[in-house]
This record gives structure tokens, C-alpha cells and sequence, in this order.
């Protein structure tokens, strides 16, 4: 009796002792995994999204994988950073150029527009601002220092996280890339589902996961990227101040399926105020009507009836992305929202048809046994 005490008790000692390693192993692991997590998420996104050009590449060069991915790859690192390079080139020369400007004393603003007065909210300290600097630099910089010092901060805090951003992207593309080769991640991926989820629920679950990532990148992220674009378009040459912020706004809202009509709004209403040309603002109000009212096209050509994801789903993912991850986390956290609202979607359907199926067995076994005692 006391050897099995004592048997029992060294049991469960070495028990312990194996639980505490693994777990003190597990959670060294995920903390070095930590600062990767977006980047791999982001890298498993671009791999699902990337597959099916990465096979018809693979095919083309008759089986070499590699390449393909290589090719891939390659391509969209160059569509990212040489825009992005030019971009900070232009950023940089220009402040360079103000910089030498003001050391010569031959730097001039010119005066301000009377109609910028008009402007809401933030119309008349910009024209004070503007009239300041155009007749006197030197006092206005020394009356709006603090002011120009918290801008200053903030444009440098965009461009660092904006760098911080492509550095991201840049890694998930890369990793993305290996993903795409490599058969034993993507083996050990689909063995690990399976063995969490069961081997039927498993294919369920990578299922869902597949089909959900095209639903929102195409239906949801895919139009409101291009309606973005098309609103860029016409941000940038009509000549709305702050074209890049709008573009940005425009962007978030798109991809809250609200739209840009908000935005549109406002700059239809710009044009009119401060245009000279009735018919050129009369033009680019057609222009953005029809920009505002671009994603009934689109979602239809490239989803047919797009993502099958509850709004609310969505702005939850979005707003709850960009404020764990930043801009990055516009794109990831709907995506993984998503997944998860359709895993719980499909959780508890199982349910729902189990129990209905146990209604039905119990009705029938209660209708059986009422026709015996009839007969009886």
C-alpha cells in the first residue's frame, strides 16, 4: 500500500514537472513569436490569396515552384517599394529644399485665398496661419511654434509607422513566399488543424478558413482598394486640398462597405465654393457620383454577391485591426474577424441541426409507442 503511495506520488511529480517544461518551453516560444505574429498572419493571408497565380505560374514553368514563387514574389516587392522609394524621395528633396530656403532667407509663402476662410472647422486658422507666414515667416514660425512642433511630431510619427508598415509588408511577402513552396508547412498547417479539430471538422475548418479569405479580399478589400483608387484619381487632379488624407479616409470607409459618398460629398461642395468653372466642377461632381457608386460594379464582377460576412463583422474587424495593429491592421483584422465569425457561424449551425435531428428521433419514438398503445 505505501510503495503504491509512493508510486502514485512520483507520478504525479514527473507529471508536473513534464506539464511546467512544456508550458515554460510553449510560452518562451510564443513570446519570440510575439512580434512576428502580424507579419505570419499577414504572410499565411498573401500565401491563400497568391496560390492559385503561383500554380498557373508553376505550370508554365513546367513544375519549378521555386521560380515561380521567386517571379511572384519579386514582382510585387518591386510594385511596393519602388513607388514608396520615389514617394520618400520626393518627401525628402522637398524638405531638404525648404530647409535651404529658409537658411537663404529667400523662402516665400504666398498669400492666402480669401475663400479659404469658408473652409469648416479648420478653415480660418489656416488662413491666419498662411497670412502670417506670407508677410512676416520669421514671426509667424516664432507665434505658431508649439503648433508646428506637435504637426512636426505627428508627420514624423506617419512616416515612421508608414516605414514600419512596408517593412511588415515586406516580410509577410517574403514569408508568404516560402509558404507557397514549402509542402511541409503547409502539411504540418493542415495536420495541426485536423488534430485540433477532428479529421471531418478539420477539412471543415480549412474550408471555411480558404473560402472566407477570398470572400473578403475580393468582395470586401478588392473593391475597396480600386474605388480607392479611382477616388485618388480624382482627389489628386482636381486639386482638393489634402488629397492624400481624403484618400486614406476613403479607403477606411470603403472598406467599412459605408463608401466615400461622405467624402464626396464635401468635395463636390469644395468645387462649387472656391471654383472658377461651373462646368469643371460640374464635371467632376458627375466624376465622383459615379466613383461613389463604383463598388455596386465591382462587387458584382469580382464576387457576384460578395463576401457572405454580417457588416458589423466587418467594421468590428477593421476598427478593432487599426487600433491593435495600425494600417496594417485595416486589412488583417477583418480578415481574421471573419474566419472566426465563420468558424462560430458553423459551430453553432452544428448544433442547431443536431439538435433538430434529436427532436426529430424523439418525435418519432414518441409517435411509434402512441400507434403500439392504440393497437393495444
Amino acid at each position: 500500500m505505501k510503495n503504491n503511495s509512493d508510486f502514485n506520488s512520483k507520478t504525479l511529480f514527473d507529471l508536473i514537472l513534464q506539464l511546467g517544461m512544456i508550458f515554460l518551453i510553449m510560452g518562451f516560444c510564443i513570446k519570440l513569436l510575439l512580434p512576428f505574429t502580424m507579419p505570419i498572419l499577414w504572410a499565411i493571408i498573401f500565401a491563400i490569396i497568391l496560390y492559385p497565380l503561383y500554380n498557373f505560374v508553376q505550370k508554365k514553368l513546367k513544375g519549378r515552384g521555386g521560380l515561380a514563387s521567386f517571379l511572384i514574389i519579386t514582382i510585387l516587392l518591386l510594385v511596393i517599394i519602388i513607388p514608396t522609394i520615389t514617394f520618400f524621395n520626393s518627401v525628402v528633396s522637398s524638405i531638404v529644399d525648404v530647409k535651404d530656403q529658409m537658411e537663404a532667407g529667400t523662402l516665400k509663402i504666398e498669400s492666402p485665398a480669401e475663400k479659404m476662410k469658408d473652409w469648416p472647422i479648420i478653415g480660418d486658422k489656416i488662413y491666419n496661419f498662411l497670412n502670417s507666414a506670407s508677410s512676416n515667416l520669421e514671426k509667424a514660425v516664432t507665434d505658431y511654434k508649439e503648433q508646428i512642433i506637435d504637426v512636426s511630431k505627428i508627420i514624423l510619427g506617419s512616416i515612421v509607422s508608414s516605414g514600419l508598415t512596408l517593412l511588415q509588408i515586406i516580410l509577410s511577402l517574403i514569408i508568404a513566399g516560402f509558404l507557397m513552396t514549402s509542402k511541409s508547412s503547409q502539411n504540418l498547417a493542415t495536420d495541426l488543424i485536423r488534430r485540433v479539430a477532428g479529421p471531418k471538422k478539420g477539412e471543415q475548418v480549412i474550408n471555411i478558413t480558404v473560402s472566407t479569405v477570398y470572400q473578403v479580399v475580393k468582395g470586401i478589400l478588392g473593391v475597396a482598394v480600386l474605388q480607392t483608387i479611382i477616388q485618388a484619381f480624382g482627389l489628386f487632379l482636381c486639386g482638393v486640398p489634402f488629397a492624400g488624407v481624403l484618400t486614406l479616409i476613403c479607403l477606411i470607409l470603403s472598406i467599412l462597405q459605408i463608401g466615400p459618398i461622405i467624402v464626396n460629398i464635401g468635395v463636390i461642395v469644395y468645387l462649387f465654393s472656391t471654383g472658377d468653372s461651373t462646368t469643371t466642377a460640374i464635371l467632376w461632381s458627375i466624376f465622383f457620383a459615379v466613383s461613389g457608386l463604383s463598388d455596386n460594379i465591382l462587387k458584382p464582377l469580382l464576387l457576384g454577391k460578395g463576401a457572405s460576412v454580417p457588416m458589423l463583422v466587418i467594421f468590428l474587424g477593421v476598427i478593432g485591426g487599426f487600433m491593435m495593429s495600425g494600417f496594417i491592421g485595416l486589412f488583417v483584422g477583418p480578415i481574421v474577424f471573419s474566419i472566426g465569425y465563420q468558424l462560430f457561424d458553423a459551430w453553432v449551425e452544428e448544433g442547431k441541426a443536431h439538435t433538430n435531428e434529436e427532436i426529430k428521433t424523439s418525435t418519432a419514438t414518441t409517435t411509434g409507442e402512441s400507434h403500439d398503445g392504440v393497437e393495444l
